[in-house]
């Protein structure tokens, strides 16, 4: 008998998608603007944007999910890169699509990605922090 993925997995992957696919259009919808301000500093200021502070709320918000979905006991401390490998992990699977689809990234493809990719997401979520262990008797 198959094992049925459980609805947590799904909620935890849409925590974590829905502000991927939010960030992500608002970022490409002002990278312009970044990029016009000041060239250089325009551009640190997209970097530092893309991938310190988004990886920051990924990852806060996957530990939460964690600490709500499956009782993890202990606060990691490493919600940076918690969270950059989760971005990455999207970049990559955006990049792919955009390669082979020729589709750019719009609000459409956010919407059909959300629901592909949470039960894969809410599965990364959880591996990221595999030596985190859950409450006795939960």
């Amino acid at each position: 008998m198959q094992r049925i993925p459980s609805r947590n997995m799904f909620f935890h992957g849409l925590l974590v998608l829905i502000p991927l696919t939010a960030s992500q259009l608002i970022l490409d919808a002002s990278q312009n603007s970044f990029l016009l301000y000041l060239p250089p500093l325009g551009f640190a200021f997209f970097l530092i944007v893309s991938y310190v502070v988004q990886p920051l709320i990924i990852g806060v918000l996957n530990v939460v999910a964690l600490h709500r979905f499956y009782h993890y006991q202990g606060w990691q401390i490493s919600f940076w890169l918690n969270g950059l490998f989760i971005l990455l992990i999207f970049s990559t699977i955006n990049l792919v699509i955009q390669t082979i689809m020729h589709v750019p990234f719009s609000a459409l493809v956010a919407i059909a990605e959300i629901p592909l990719l949470a039960y894969p997401f809410g599965y990364l979520g959880k591996i990221s922090n595999r030596d985190r262990q859950t409450k006795k008797g939960r």
